[in-house]
């Protein structure tokens, strides 16, 4: 009755090392001076830089592009205003800054590539290697980070959008979104293997006589090294220095709310039990030690588990009602979001959704699957039907109808803004 589930395979599909030449295109300058397409200040834009732009534009563009090259002269224009505002307000880059942004776009790259190996083989086919690559595009990162800066710091500031301008966008666009795919619902008891009531009673009492000892002014150190069921055990329970976001929640708001030299109370985590002492802090961070009395899933813990869900699917051919035992059994306690029994899903993505959508799209309507076990855990689902395509509603999509709308006013912001620029500094189009 049991049947595992496996996660479908991921892999992404390779891309050409030539796709690092499409963020950078539009730095890309005219070597012979063959005219002037524009000036900004004393900026000189070439006829040649535009066309150059403009067949690189075309040449890479993933889709038809119908383009101008008067549009891309206005870009470059417009990059320039941007660069002249800079240099007024003396906005300048972190040397740290660019290598981080240059050391990001390599790893998202080389992420694309089986290997290193392979990632470098591209690489030297171009005639690259990646401090090469580093070295040619590092003024052109410094650049955009710059733009970045000004428009952030003279426009996206100051734009916020207001409930009613979402509403509106959504009430005029309704139309032009795509619809809503066909959905099923799909129903699900969970059983987990969960850590019995004796073992937390036992991990609890181990971890308050712990907590006495150390009232009774015993060593820190000591106790850690001989007690603790955590690797730092050895360095008498040390951490070492830590930020907020590190840590398990509870762990780090018990630890950032003590005092140097003071020891917590007991602390339950998912990992079991820990008593802190605070040694040091400094710019949002926590030194620190702890004592973990760990508490693990025993065997008669699984076996429970396997055999509340086999219970519960013999009621279920009995003729037990679905939702009344997914209510009565499933604990959702510790999930991030509020759990519905019921969900929605593509039914024409259900093969992509890891771990079990290869349970539930075979499943037929008002049918409910075997036992399946992911990661330790019991489930069942039924198919309780499904939903024709239609329009999405304003909750449904408030989030995306909140990131066009901002989007669609910041950029109507850019171009105010550009065009009060020209009225700043002096731009002349040949």
């Amino acid at each position: 009755m049991f049947k595992r589930s496996e996660s479908p395979d991921m892999s992404g599909k390779k891309v050409f090392i030539t796709i690092i030449f499409l963020i950078f295109c539009a730095s890309l300058l005219a070597e012979e001076v063959d005219g002037i397409a524009a000036v900004v200040r004393n900026e000189i834009i070439l006829k040649s830089e535009v066309k150059r732009f403009y067949e690189e534009w075309i040449a890479t563009s993933q889709q038809p592009s119908n383009i101008t090259e008067d549009e891309i002269l206005q870009l470059l224009i417009d990059e320039k205003l941007i660069l002249e505002k800079a240099k007024k307000e003396e906005i300048v880059v972190k040397d740290s800054e660019v290598e981080m942004r240059l050391e990001r776009i390599i790893s998202n790259l080389q992420s694309q590539f089986d290997s290193p190996q392979q990632f470098n083989l591209a690489l030297q086919n171009e005639g690259l290697t990646i401090d090469k690559l580093k070295e040619q595009y590092r003024q052109e990162i410094s650049k955009q980070i710059i733009k970045e800066t000004v428009l952030t710091q003279e426009v996206f500031s100051k734009v916020s959008i207001s409930e009613y301008e979402k509403r509106n966008f959504y009430e005029t666009h309704v139309d032009s979104f795509p619809q809503r795919p066909k959905m099923v619902e799909i129903g699900q008891i969970i059983i987990q293997s969960k850590v019995s009531k004796k073992s937390l009673d036992e991990a609890l009492r181990k971890i308050q006589d712990i907590k006495s000892e150390l009232d009774m002014n015993a060593d820190f150190e000591e106790l850690a090294k001989e007690h603790s069921d955590c690797p730092s055990s050895k360095d008498g329970g040390d951490l070492g220095y830590f930020s907020r976001g590190q840590m398990v929640k509870p762990f780090e708001e018990a630890a950032f709310s003590l005092n140097i030299g003071e020891i917590s109370e007991p602390i339950k985590t998912e990992f079991g039990y820990h008593i802190i002492r605070v040694d040091d802090k400094r710019d949002g961070e926590v030194k620190a030690r702890h004592i973990l009395v760990s508490v693990n899933i025993t065997e008669q813990d699984i076996t429970d588990a396997e055999q509340k869900i086999i219970d519960i699917y013999q009621e279920l051919k009995n003729g037990a009602d679905f939702i009344e035992l997914a209510e009565q059994y499933t604990d959702t306690t510790g999930a991030e979001e509020e759990f519905k029994i019921v969900q929605e899903y593509p039914v024409n993505q259900l093969e992509r959704i890891p771990s079990f959508g290869d349970v539930i799209k075979d499943l037929k309507e008002n049918e409910y699957s075997e036992v399946v076990e992911i990661d330790g855990s019991y489930y069942i689902f039924k198919n309780f039907g499904y939903v024709e395509p239609r329009s999405y509603e304003y909750d449904e999509i408030s989030q995306q109808i909140e990131n066009l709308t901002l989007e669609q006013k910041r950029q109507n912001a850019v171009e105010k803004w550009l065009q009060d620029l020209k009225e700043e500094i002096f731009v002349k189009v040949y």
